[in-house]
């Protein structure tokens, strides 16, 4: 009975100093957290993927993981996570594994972000302990992938009804300075077009009415100016920042869908100065790095509206009709419109935050969208 007591108590030493080893050692353990897209609408379901990878040979313990997600997502699903806690902003899921040698478990959850912004999964705590539960290892695991969310497009309002008929304007402007012999190419038909305009030769051919796109005499742009300085009114400054992030990305649809050629230039915070884009029109990748640009963008400026109106009045970025959207119509405001006017000799349109915002608005830009019911612990 002794010598029976005696190899239980050194068996029992020696899983304790194994296991002791085992947790201790976390070199082996590999975490990534990313969700399945790089960016995204606001509202549109996603998922992420969760995983915990073991490169050694020997199993790990039970591992306790806590990962630290953004505050703002809205979890749809998540039934392979035992349990949620909000702590510092962060939405903390926890779950538990055991990964074999050479193997790897992935979990993963279904959610959505309403709120423009770019968010980050940021890192997991992991919790190992040993075969007698006398001591436990705590480290962290770092993790850098994140998901862009896009402005969401306003679709009905004031700003589609103003801004229509300037789109419709330089449209008709447009065709008539299109050269008539010279066809480079065809699109589909939208209504807009004049009968003139339609090719009945490739409507018959594509079972579906098509127009010819001709190349243009002179090609006419706009220059959409994104003005983030901050104009006054505090309380009500970051709602209107984000309507105007929320104007620029309608404006940028509407002149896409009509393949109008155009340049955005802001003072927002993307780069460490003023930011430029350009496209021609038709959703390419062009559109997709501007929709990246916005959606990612930080509140606040990087420069004053002044040096963001001379900017927009030269070199490549200049054009004969701008666009000024700004968050509040004020005495500075308005001077820039003076000074572009007086630089530029064209056409200035102006869209400001401050008169179109309304509590439907305000709710949409601000991702106040109800959550999908989950428990919290």
């Amino acid at each position: 009975m002794l010598i029976f007591f005696a190899v239980f108590i050194l068996t029992a030493l020696l899983l304790q100093w194994y296991s002791v080893r085992n947790a201790a050692d976390h070199s082996r353990i590999r975490y990534e957290c990313k969700p399945s897209v790089r960016a995204g609408e606001p509202g549109e379901e996603f998922v992420v993927f969760s995983t915990v990878s073991n490169i050694g040979r020997r199993a790990t313990p039970l591992l306790r993981i806590e990962e630290y997600f953004p505050n703002e997502l809205n979890v749809c699903e998540a039934e392979q996570f035992s349990i949620k806690i909000t702590r510092n902003e962060r939405r903390i899921y926890r779950s538990t594994a055991v990964v074999r040698g050479r193997q790897q478990v992935e979990r993963s959850l279904r959610a959505s972000i309403s709120k423009r912004g770019e968010y980050c999964f940021s890192y997991a705590e992991f919790h190992s302990g040993d075969f007698l539960g006398l001591r436990e290892f705590d480290y962290d695991m770092p993790n850098e992938n994140s998901i862009v969310i896009y402005p969401p497009r306003i679709t009905d309002g004031e700003l589609v009804s103003c801004f229509t008929s300037v789109m419709d304007e330089l449209a008709r402007r447009q065709m008539l300075l299109e050269d008539p012999l010279s066809v480079r190419g065809y699109r589909e038909y939208t209504g807009r077009e004049p009968m003139r305009q339609i090719s009945w030769l490739q409507s018959a051919v594509r079972n579906s009415l098509v127009v010819k796109q001709f190349d243009p005499v002179w090609q006419q742009s706009v220059c959409v100016v994104l003005d983030m300085q901050y104009h006054g009114d505090f309380d009500n400054h970051f709602k209107r920042q984000e309507l105007c992030f929320a104007m620029a990305r309608t404006v940028c649809d509407m002149l896409e869908d009509r393949h109008m050629s155009y340049n955005l230039v802001t003072n927002a915070v993307i780069t460490g100065g003023i930011a430029s884009f350009s496209s021609t029109g038709g959703k390419g990748e062009a559109y997709a790095r501007i929709l990246y640009a916005l959606g990612s963008a930080s509140n606040g400026e990087v420069c004053p509206l002044s040096e963001l109106a001379t900017a927009a009045c030269t070199g490549a970025e200049r054009q004969r009709t701008l666009l000024l959207i700004s968050t509040r119509r004020c005495e500075e405001t308005a001077c820039a419109v003076k000074r572009i006017e007086a630089l530029n000799g064209g056409e200035v349109m102006t869209l400001y935050a401050d008169e179109i915002l309304t509590d439907e608005l305000e709710s949409l830009v601000m991702g106040n969208a109800p959550e999908s019911g989950e428990a919290e612990a």
